[in-house]
């Protein structure tokens, strides 16, 4: 039985760095983000984030110079994971510099490898 898609927007379904902190924190920690939208993410990380945290999202823009798989979250953030450098589909073209966002869910990714976490997060629109 397929699953039904239940999102409302299109999501980019291409592979992009980010980095993210706890709202007013300056630690930073690499996370591989696997799809996107203008109102939500889906990323992975090496560490869980606890439903309703707050956090500040910003997309890495360098040249990818190692592996893109995720196979470490240790060397820091730009030796793994880079923004696309060609030019981006309609939905590709959704994702924020630097956002703001509510994690909504989190789940273990059952990686035998190491662990893993996926975790989608609702951006918080600013007030205008």
């Amino acid at each position: 039985m397929e699953k039904k898609e239940r999102r409302r927007n299109k999501r980019c379904n291409e592979d992009t760095g980010i980095v993210y902190s706890f709202f007013n924190q300056t630690e930073q920690h690499a996370a591989l983000a696997r799809n996107y939208s203008r109102f939500g993410i889906y990323f992975e990380s090496d560490r869980p984030l606890p439903l309703g945290t707050t956090i500040v999202i910003r997309t890495l823009d360098c040249e990818a110079t190692d592996n893109r798989d995720g196979s470490s979250f240790e060397r820091g953030p730009a030796a793994y994971y880079c923004k696309s450098t060609h030019p981006p589909s309609e939905e590709c073209q959704e994702l924020k510099t630097h956002g703001v966002a509510e994690v909504k869910r989190c789940e273990n990714c059952k990686d035998l490898n190491r662990k893993r976490y996926g975790i989608g997060a609702h951006f918080i629109r600013p007030a205008v």
